[in-house]
């Protein structure tokens, strides 16, 4: 049987909970839409189709050591949520109780908070046209809870850490992240997906809900191995004022398919999109972004880097949306992606579609090699090719990882994009 085939048995091993209704619903469309193909034109350069395994099974839950697989666990401060293989683990977590802030498991909090599950629970994703965040609606089984209640300043980072080990090759696991942030608050998140062994499969979605002048800082972390393959989804809903800032660092991986999402509900708001992509060898790494202005008044920031060596390949396709009242809106984009070999390739594709008269809107694209001038410059200076291909590089894609606020992960991503780029500076 294939993969869709499969899809009706492994729905019924799904315990009955109080998602029960909307998994149904889910599943219902997901069967309509299939699983996408090169025919469809947000899927045009990413075969996905061909890389999933022909059964969908559930992962296996099992406890490990944390601490020695990620290296960093114990040297960082704040709260630690772990999940292996989609599953919560409490005993490898590290909570810090603050007053105003809820984190957890997904699970087991929709039935502490049903208030809150109806009003914001598959509310941003539209899984009667995105395949995969259907999918991941009908078979989740946990993830992360995170509540910032009003008028509350998260003091400690939320880390969110995603292992995945000991699972065999056909096992597909759903994770899913609800992350409300209330009026006047303020948090700092970094999710962490780690791969430490053989081949994986994940497809996780996270909704994030910024509210009347909050904040949220979020960083999303793929530190693969070149045996995975994910797609990830990143819905976020802005209210008046409110100020969202995400950084995507994808360092390896078989398939990567990030689509990242922001919706401009309320005046004001400001969203801040940036990543940065390293593929080597057979990489196949590719980035959706939509900033959606449906309200006057609002701005959006993209600022999209990749390095392609090998027979890699990477793909931008990045919309912006101004609807017809969204006026005075500020919109900028910005994709460069640099080449290291004749082999890499790059598929770029900005996109604006504009429906208002009063706004300042730009985009751009660049595909290139490192520069020769910039090279000879430092070659002249008796520094060796290598080591000054390495630097410039390195120059090139540290921009991303300058911006991120948090010392601590900015030190720790410089080195991981150090070695990526196998160089010592």
């Amino acid at each position: 049987m294939s993969f869709t085939d499969n899809i009706d048995v492994a729905f019924e091993t799904i315990d009955k909970d109080n998602l029960s209704v909307v998994r149904e619903s889910a599943l219902t469309s997901f069967k309509a839409l299939g699983l996408p193909s090169a025919r469809h034109e947000e899927w045009k350069y990413t075969h996905i189709k061909t890389k999933l395994p022909e059964t969908l099974r559930l992962a296996a839950s099992f406890e490990l050591q944390v601490a020695s697989k990620l290296k960093y666990f114990n040297s960082i401060k704040g709260t630690k949520l772990v999940f292996i293989n989609g599953d919560f683990s409490a005993e490898s977590s590290v909570i810090l109780a603050q007053s105003g802030l809820t984190v957890g498991s997904l699970k087991e909090n929709s039935n502490l908070y049903p208030e809150q599950f109806e009003k914001y629970f598959n509310k941003a994703t539209d899984i009667s046209k995105e395949n995969f965040a259907a999918l991941n609606t009908a078979f989740v089984r946990d993830g992360a809870f995170i509540y910032v209640k009003k008028n509350t300043i998260v003091e400690a980072p939320v880390f969110v850490f995603h292992i995945y080990d000991n699972a065999s090759a056909d096992v597909f696991t759903q994770s899913r992240n609800l992350i409300i942030a209330e009026e006047n608050s303020d948090i700092t998140i970094v999710e962490d997906f780690q791969n430490s062994t053989g081949e994986k499969f994940y497809n996780h979605v996270s909704e994030v809900y910024v509210g009347r002048n909050a904040e949220v800082n979020y960083s999303l972390l793929q530190l693969h191995n070149p045996n995975t393959t994910s797609v990830n989804y990143v819905e976020a809903r802005l209210e008046r004022d409110a100020r969202y800032h995400i950084t995507t660092v994808t360092l390896d991986g078989k398939l990567v398919r990030n689509n990242v999402n922001a919706y401009m509900d309320g005046e004001n708001a400001l969203a801040t999109l940036n990543g940065l992509y390293i593929g080597k060898d057979a990489n196949h790494i590719d980035n959706h972004i939509l900033v959606d202005h449906r309200v006057p008044n609002c701005n959006s920031h993209q600022t999209y880097k990749g390095v392609l060596d090998d027979g890699a390949t990477g793909v931008f396709n990045g919309k912006i949306f101004v609807q017809k009242d969204a006026q005075k809106t500020n919109a900028y984009q910005s994709s460069k992606a640099v080449l290291l070999s004749d082999e890499a390739s790059m598929n770029s594709k900005p996109q604006l579609e504009i429906y208002a008269d009063d706004v300042k809107c730009s985009h751009g694209a660049a595909i290139g090699q490192v520069s020769k001038n910039e090279l000879f410059y430092l070659l002249a200076r008796g520094i060796d090719k290598d080591t000054a291909r390495g630097i410039l590089t390195y120059a090139f894609a540290n921009e991303i990882i300058a911006a991120i606020k948090l010392p601590e992960l900015k030190t720790y991503l410089d080195e991981k994009l150090k070695q990526r780029l196998n160089i010592t500076i």
